[in-house]
Formats: C-alpha cells, structure tokens, sequence
C-alpha cells in the first residue's frame, strides 16, 4: 500500500470516528437506557391492573379526582391513566397521561439534580458558600449543602417579597438575590442548626445555577436535562412567555382557572411542568448512571439531616422515609395555585406511584388503598394516617 493510500485511509477512518462520536453526541441520552432487569409475572400485574382501575374509578367519582396518574412496580409500567378534563368547570378537552401539569414542590428535586450534575462537571462544590456567587450576599455562614438540606434559616421569600414589591411585577431568581442583599429580611435562625423547609434556599440554588451556566434556568434544564433525557413535555415555566408550551391550567375549590402570580417568576422550589409520562422516565434514569453518578443519585435520596430522630428526613430535593429495615422510600408531594402533586419511590423494590392534578382539591389525600394494593397488604382501618403522605401535599 502506498503512503498516499494509507494518509488517505487515515484521513477517512479519522473523519469517520469524528463524526461517529458527534453524532453520537446528538443522541438522547434516553436511548441508552435499557429494559428494566427485574422480575415481571404478567398474570399478576393484570390483577393488580384491574383492582387499581377500580380504585382510581372511585377516587375519581366520589372525591372529584381530576388529573393523571403512573404506577410502576418493578420499573415496569403497572397502570397509567388520565381523569377529568384540562377544564373542569366546562369539561373541556380530556386529560391524558401526556397531559403537562405544574409539579410544584417536586420540582425541588430537579432543581438538586442539576446542582449535582454541576458538581460533577467540576463548576461548582457543596461547600462553596453563597459569597462566592454573590460577594455581598449579607448572610455568611451558609453553603449550598444546607440548602439542599433546608438549614439555612433564611426567611421565606413567598412571605417577605410581599414587603419589597409591588406585587404585580413578576420576580425572578436574580430579584430575590437582590432583594435579599438590600433589604436584609430577618433570618429564621443561623445556619446549619437545624431543618426547617426553605423554599427560599431553592430559589438560591436557582439562582446559582444560572450564575454557574450563564443561561436562564429554563434554558439550562431544558438543553442539558429535560431535551437529552427524552423528557419531552418538561419545561420550567417562563412568566414572560406564557405561551411557550401547552400545560393544563390549575384549578381552585370552586373549579375556576386560577390566574398567575408574580411570584411564577421565580423558579426552583416550583415552576417545572410536566406530564406522568415523563416523570416514569425520570424515576428509570434515577437507577441509571446516564445523567448522574451513583454516588450523586445515592446523595439525592438519602437522609441528610443527621440530627432527625424517626424515620422521617431529608435528601436533596426529596423527602424520605427509613423502613425498619433501613431501606429508604422517597417522597414529595406539592402544592400551588390550583395544583396538588404527589411523587412516591419505593428505592429497594424499585415501586413508583406518582400523581399530578390540576385542581386544588386534589382527592388523593389517602393513599393507603393504593398502597395496600401495590404491596399486597391488608387493609388496617385503625391506621391514623398514611405515611406515603406524610408531609404531603406540602408546597
């Protein structure tokens, strides 16, 4: 072979591998995503199907269950269906398990994801304090770990915003930062002394992010996490473009559309939309490595307020529960203008109940029926309260 046939070779076969790994570059991440490897017995999930059919029929007609919901057992999709319609009062256009709904407080996860996703890429740590994005942040002492972990004392912003706006003006992230570093609203306490649910601290993390990655966060979540993951009806609302996707409207008690509020503009602790369908993909990639390392997602579910007796605590972005044989189930329910959701992840047994409505009286309060029907457990009428719901929904 001649040396201009094999530099021609070359050429060729280094072109190939280029693009090759740019295409593959291209690809959603969610094709790499395999079948899920656990046990599946057909007859048995066709039984629990029909029972959990019923169930749901009778949530939906006596409570007025209006919304979506996905239950997996195994990994393995177990039942997934949609009631009620996008308008309630008019009954209008009937809801789907595509149907895209406010996920409130369990966007706090996603929220979590992506500050690890940033740790892993080297561009921030957990120990870094707030100064070191904005140098004149008037709280010291704080770091981004506590406020993953709720212990940063700050006050709450839905609250002290009210005090420092006109109300009418929408508020994003950046406002928040800034309204903290000049008006200095009393603290709850200092930092790291115990947990108190912040959804201030999860505006700050949104708010870092977006210092970090030089984008806005619904950009960011939407190119980095939402579009490669496959999740293709997931956005972080954008007040300035209320039009930019198509979502179901909330509700309130009286079935009306409730309308926005200004606090819509801030995003973190609320403001992910999205549909059943997508969090089904979320709670697989969660038992991957395809987004994050098993340490990251083990850090995302594990309790992290040490001081907390019970079963009851805190990871990133979600809640959990510590079963008596120390397997964890975690959990996080959300409320907001006119939504209730509930997401639920039996991490030892791989078990997944997640329910999204759009309307303010959501009907799922109790899920004992549910559970003990996933679970093949026997209904115990003395029980005082469930504690797959424990804390939910809680915005």
């Amino acid at each position: 072979m001649t040396r201009f046939y094999f530099k021609t070779l070359l050429i060729i076969w280094v072109s190939f591998i280029f693009y090759a790994c740019n295409d593959r570059k291209k690809e959603p991440k969610i094709e790499k995503l395999s079948e899920a490897n656990r046990a599946y017995n057909k007859k048995e999930f066709e039984i629990k199907e029909k029972k959990i059919a019923q169930y749901f029929e009778h949530l939906h007609k006596q409570t007025g269950f209006n919304g979506a919901v996905w239950i997996s057992k195994d990994e393995h999709k177990l039942y997934a269906a949609a009631f009620g319609f996008n308008d309630i009062k008019h009954q209008k256009e009937p809801l789907n398990i595509s149907s895209v709904f406010q996920l409130a407080s369990v966007s706090k996860q996603f929220t979590a994801a992506a500050i690890l996703h940033l740790m892993e890429q080297g561009k921030l740590k957990l120990s870094d304090s707030i100064q070191k994005f904005y140098p004149n942040f008037p709280y010291q002492g704080i770091n981004l770990k506590m406020l993953l972990l709720h212990r940063g004392g700050l006050g709450n912003y839905t609250y002290f915003s009210e005090k420092y706006c006109d109300r009418k003006t929408p508020i994003s992230n950046q406002d928040v930062v800034q309204m903290m570093i000049k008006n200095k609203p009393p603290i709850y306490f200092f930092p790291d002394r115990r947990f108190d649910y912040s959804n201030t601290g999860y505006v700050l993390l949104t708010a870092i992010i977006e210092k970090v990655t030089a984008e806005k966060f619904d950009v960011y979540m939407r190119k980095e996490i939402f579009k490669p993951l496959g999740m293709n009806h997931t956005y972080v609302y954008d007040i300035n473009k209320p039009a930019a996707f198509n979502y179901s409207p909330g509700h309130d008690k009286n079935l009306k559309t409730t309308q926005k509020s200004y606090l819509d503009g801030a995003h973190g602790d609320k403001g992910v939309y999205s549909s059943v369908e997508d969090l089904a993909i979320w709670d697989r990639v969660l038992y991957s490595n395809i987004f994050l390392k098993k340490s990251s997602i083990d850090s995302l579910s594990k309790p992290g307020n040490h001081h907390l007796t019970g079963p009851f605590n805190y990871g990133y972005g979600w809640r959990t529960y510590t079963l008596p044989d120390g397997s964890n189930i975690n959990y996080h329910g959300g409320w907001w203008n006119g939504y209730k959701t509930f997401f639920f992840r039996d991490l030892k047994n791989h078990h997944a109940i997640i329910l999204l409505s759009n309307r303010e009286h959501s009907g799922f309060r109790d899920l004992d029926g549910l559970v003990d029907i996933i679970y093949d457990r026997k209904p115990d009428p003395s029980r005082k309260y469930s504690v797959y719901m424990h804390h939910a929904p809680g915005y």
